[in-house]
């Protein structure tokens, strides 16, 4: 069953506070090639299944695949993360009683991007930009732009501003 207490910020959780930021992450970073055009699309809005009926008959157009349960749990809890604030998939998988890296996949099959799932808006417990669809070679640079428009800011190595890490973080999933 799904937790109901907020989730901990990154600057109150021993678990971030701890965390290291990656060597392989800055490199990754480093290395990445920015794109000739960015698309930075965060106004596209899809239809999104609310009733049971129509999600059990929901097939994703990018799998070809029906839209587990599971998946639109991570979805609903996805869509709640205001523009301008940004979650992990850490916390959504608090709140689901699940694993990061199941939301995480559940994420790079949203076919509800970029809105209402704005899937965009989720990173990793460390706070870097991390890939998009799975690319860390180009399209990286696509969640940055994303994420940017709506206000947030990055450092040099992909990180999310110090200063937005505990004001911007969302947690408070229903």
């Amino acid at each position: 069953m799904a937790k109901t207490a907020s989730a901990t910020a990154p600057g109150t959780s021993p678990y971030f506070a701890a965390r290291p930021r990656s060597a392989a992450h800055k490199r990754l970073y480093a290395d990445a090639v920015v794109p000739a055009t960015i698309d930075d699309d965060v106004e596209t809005m899809r239809d999104y299944p609310e009733s049971n009926e129509a999600r059990a008959a929901y097939v994703s157009p990018v799998t070809q695949r029906p839209v587990t349960k599971f998946q639109f749990r991570v979805y609903d809890a996805c869509r709640q993360v205001p523009a301008g604030h940004y979650s992990t998939y850490k916390a959504i998988a608090e709140h689901l009683g699940s694993g990061p890296r199941a939301v995480g996949n559940a994420l790079g099959r949203n076919p509800f991007c970029p809105q209402p799932i704005p899937c965009h808006r989720i990173l990793p417990a460390d706070c870097y930009i991390g890939g998009f669809s799975g690319d860390t070679k180009s399209k990286i640079f696509f969640k940055k732009a994303k994420l940017e428009k709506e206000g947030l800011a990055f450092d040099d190595a992909g990180f999310l501003a110090g200063s937005m890490q505990q004001s911007r973080f969302f947690g408070d999933f229903q």
